[in-house]
């Protein structure tokens, strides 16, 4: 889980439904504090400095995390953050900065919402890995592992006095720009590459060594790096470390989000997603089978004064209104038994309404009628994630039709 660079990012991340007290790590180069905590709760973070404000995420795991995006090499290797508390970050995350490597998957990673890939270290102290995926919040903090003065790398190539990169590592914040002063006088603005070196190709003529790297951070803070050569795979210590930067460290009530709506509402005008953030992994979902379905029919008055429009189903022999989330929902604390409006044209009894075989027998009039079960009456499992799902279902021999409103799971 590392950002590097023109933003890099030291993300402390708390699993959305986790308990058990709060565990404090401090990991890499820009190091993410990672805690399991209660819901909605943050622990203090500890030799770093708050950069900026909590913002949700969301965050999976993957097992390839040797040799990302950054060129650092190995993660245990001599420019390598030194162990493998490591992440892959989405698009929307990194872009405008560095990190070690990307999470392009179209599914997940690649989205407007902000989602972390750890490798299986990391996520097992958010979650475990049989979890698969879990909801977090992440902050931009000062890397506080860095030991010592920043340094820099001479690329591991035929350098020469008209091609050479180098590679910045070990800083505390993020880079912003780095400029060469050659031996002769001469300033050379560098421009950065998008495996994270900064590059000389020579359009200024041969440059004359030692060279002096001027390195500056996202704070306009300096550190000279002198380098000697342009021989290769040589690392040359810098002048100092950037400070911290000048910055309160906020005392946050960082809140983890919850894959669906934190208020209970899984339908009112529309299946409900939370944080306004359209994407096929957050919120409800319509997983119907054998169940003509309108999910806005506006000719049926609603349930209620906020009501728009409402569900109107035909559902067949067997068949469901079906809905569920793919994210974990341990509900146990939060939500306390389910409520919705149901009518139809024509009365009947068949409708069956909860979880799995747990599904309790619900009469419809031709009048909006508002019933209330236990989470236990309807059968919840203790995590109504995929691949649980929430049943209005046909166990009869003939189809219905029917129209729902308001469906809700109530709060405490």
């Amino acid at each position: 889980m590392i950002f590097y660079n023109k933003d890099q990012l030291h993300i402390d991340i708390a699993a959305s439904w986790m308990s058990n007290g709060i565990l404090f790590l401090t990991f890499e180069i820009l190091i993410w504090q990672i805690w399991s905590i209660e819901p909605n709760t943050l622990g203090l973070i500890h030799g770093s400095v708050d950069l900026g404000e909590c913002f949700p995420s969301r965050s999976t795991w993957y097992e390839a995390i040797e040799h990302g995006n950054c060129g650092y090499g190995p993660l245990l290797g001599p420019t390598g953050p030194g162990n493998q508390f490591i992440a892959a970050a989405a698009t929307v995350l990194y872009n405008g900065s560095y990190i070690v490597d990307q999470c392009p998957d179209p599914g997940w990673c690649d989205t407007s919402f902000p989602h972390l890939d750890l490798s299986p270290m990391s996520f097992d102290k958010v979650g475990g890995p049989d979890l698969g995926v879990v909801m977090t919040s992440a902050k931009k903090v000062s890397c506080d592992y860095v030991v010592g003065n920043i340094k820099l790398f001479m690329k591991d190539a035929a350098t020469s006095t008209q091609w050479f990169e180098f590679m910045i590592f070990n800083h505390r914040t993020g880079l912003d720009h780095v400029i060469i002063q050659t031996a002769d006088g001469i300033e050379i603005n560098l421009p950065r590459t998008t495996y994270n070196y900064w590059s000389y190709n020579g359009d200024k003529g041969q440059v004359k060594f030692p060279i002096v790297a001027q390195v500056y951070d996202q704070y306009g803070s300096r550190v000279d790096v002198y380098v000697q050569a342009f021989t290769g795979a040589v690392t040359s210590l810098g002048q100092g470390q950037f400070p911290e930067p000048v910055t309160s460290f906020a005392n946050d009530t960082c809140q983890s989000p919850f894959p669906v709506d934190s208020n209970g509402n899984v339908y009112q005008n529309g299946l409900v997603t939370p944080l306004n953030v359209k994407n096929p992994n957050l919120g409800w979902a319509d997983w119907s089978y054998s169940a003509t379905i309108n999910w806005c029919e506006k000719t049926t008055s609603g349930a209620t004064a906020n009501s728009s429009c409402v569900v109107s189903a035909t559902i067949s022999p067997g068949g469901a209104i079906q809905i569920g989330t793919m994210l974990p929902v341990k509900w146990e604390g939060i939500f306390t038994g389910l409520e919705f409006y149901v009518r139809a044209n024509q009365p009947f009894t068949g409708l069956a309404v909860g979880y799995g075989s747990s599904l309790v027998a619900t009469p419809v009039t031709s009048s909006w009628t508002k019933f209330t079960y236990t989470m236990a009456q309807i059968g919840a499992p203790a995590d109504i994630g995929k691949p649980a799902h929430l049943d209005f279902r046909n166990p009869t021999n003939s189809p219905f039709s029917l129209q729902i409103d308001g469906i809700k799971f109530t709060t405490n």
